[in-house]
């Protein structure tokens, strides 16, 4: 089961990195570890919105407004109203937490440098199509649990 050690390995290094991100680069603005995963899916999301995150964690939309209130109020957050839709409000986070959150994303971005200059861009492709399969699978199988 090398595939599946693997892949237990890699979800473990990140929930352990998640976890002294939030007990050391985020540890004085005393953050819970709910609200370090709005951060995740917020930076990862273009135009994030309250919408978005109500329907993706399967919450109504009033549960997440009283999060997303709680974390701008604490300042880890913003919102910015859109452009086309003056009753949108995009969420972004503030400069100084998006900061952490490049620094931490250069350990990926290292490892990726790595892997392109490691593998044919064959043997990167079908790795691509590999964890592109993983994800569809184990996604569709969470939502057939519900």
């Amino acid at each position: 089961m090398l595939l599946q050690d693997t892949l237990n390995q890699l979800f473990y290094s990140m929930t352990i990195n998640e976890l002294q991100l939030m007990n050391t680069k985020f540890q004085s603005l005393n953050i819970t570890y709910n609200s370090l995963l709005y951060l995740d899916i917020i930076s990862y999301t273009d135009k994030c919105t309250i919408t978005f995150l109500a329907k993706s964690l399967h919450i109504s939309k009033s549960a997440v407004t009283i999060k997303i209130n709680e974390m701008v109020k604490q300042g880890l957050i913003i919102k910015e109203q859109s452009e086309d839709d003056k009753r949108v409000f995009y969420l972004k986070l503030n400069d100084n937490i998006a900061t952490i959150y490049q620094k931490y994303d250069k350990a990926l971005y290292k490892a990726i440098e790595i892997m392109d200059k490691t593998y044919s861009k064959q043997e990167l492709e079908t790795f691509c199509r590999i964890m592109s399969d993983i994800e569809k699978t184990y996604t569709k199988e969470i939502q057939n649990e519900k």
